[in-house]
């Protein structure tokens, strides 16, 4: 039994878990943090029981169902450089984003999920009783939340027909597919196809049933290797290369300096830090180059 092999684990009583499990949606702190494009945030952080029981869903039932090769956020190997490395060589780019990704998988999607799903056994191993507390533990009102350690592993595995859907759909008509938690991109090297393919995309919305997501139309972008070319906060430069780009790499550059004449503040030297970090993971040779110019304890300290 799944409550069983919890409370073992865990090192809690049954009746516990299923008290928690009752109260769920109760047991979480709500705050806001603003948004980069301005706007607030809304995060609901689990209290640390439910966040405890989340996390061991996440390893020893959700780690168990596929995710799909375009879904490159929320998995081990992921990131933004290997989203953008995906479209790097093509011309034409559309990007696309869900409104309220998170909030609209719904617990119904959950259920669906295990009742549909590719993996071998799952409706044997897991009783609908046990799907329903499964549903309670990663759920507020219903719904998946910013904030909740189960939520992205979650909404990869509930989309992954939908990936498997325009993946094939983009083989077909030599389109690069990728998917970054709420962010689509589609990129091609054959003109006036992304517009057809948005029409589908619209299209293929509606009518899927779950789970059932909206675009943000206002989000929606066409660009090509003539304009600025941004996927995952990274550019695509016109020779084809993953960039920081030149706004971010003036900015640390304007750090570094800053630290060399020491005018740098404590604030401003954690970020330094950071972003280093950040830029290494993406173009090692820009920082290679502030090593050079500043020496190398001004960059790696």
């Amino acid at each position: 039994m799944l409550l069983d092999r919890l409370a073992e684990d865990l090192r809690l009583k049954p009746e516990y878990i299923e008290l928690v499990a009752r109260t769920a949606s109760h047991r979480y702190k709500t705050y806001s943090i603003p948004k980069k494009n301005g706007g607030l945030r809304t995060i609901h952080h689990p209290a640390r029981e439910l966040k405890l029981m989340q996390s061991w869903l996440v390893e020893k039932v959700f780690a168990r169902f596929p995710v799909h090769r375009a879904a490159t956020a929320y998995k081990k190997g992921a990131s933004i450089l290997l989203n953008a490395t995906r479209h790097k060589k093509n011309n034409y780019l559309l990007k696309v984003d869900f409104e309220n990704f998170f909030p609209s998988i719904t617990g119904p999607d959950i259920v669906q999920l295990f009742q549909k799903s590719t993996l071998a056994g799952t409706r044997r191993i897991f009783s609908l009783p046990e799907v329903e507390f499964i549903r309670q533990i990663v759920c507020r009102g219903d719904r998946l939340t910013i904030g909740a350690p189960s939520s992205p592993m979650i909404s990869n595995i509930v989309m992954f027909e939908f990936d498997n859907n325009q993946a094939a759909y983009c083989r077909n008509h030599d389109i690069v597919y990728s998917r970054y938690a709420d962010d689509l991109y589609f990129s091609t090297n054959a003109p006036q196809i992304l517009g057809t393919l948005l029409d589908k995309l619209r299209h293929d919305l509606a009518v899927q049933k779950s789970p059932i997501l909206r675009i943000n139309e206002k989000k929606t972008v066409f660009t090509s290797r003539k304009r600025r070319r941004i996927v995952t906060g990274l550019v695509l430069t016109p020779t084809g290369v993953v960039s920081l780009g030149r706004q971010r790499k003036r900015f640390i550059r304007s750090l570094v300096f800053k630290k060399s004449l020491h005018n740098l503040s404590p604030e401003y030297l954690g970020l330094l830090r950071g972003l280093i970090a950040y830029a290494r993971s993406i173009e090692p040779e820009f920082i290679e180059s502030l090593r050079k110019k500043y020496g190398a304890g001004m960059v790696d300290n």
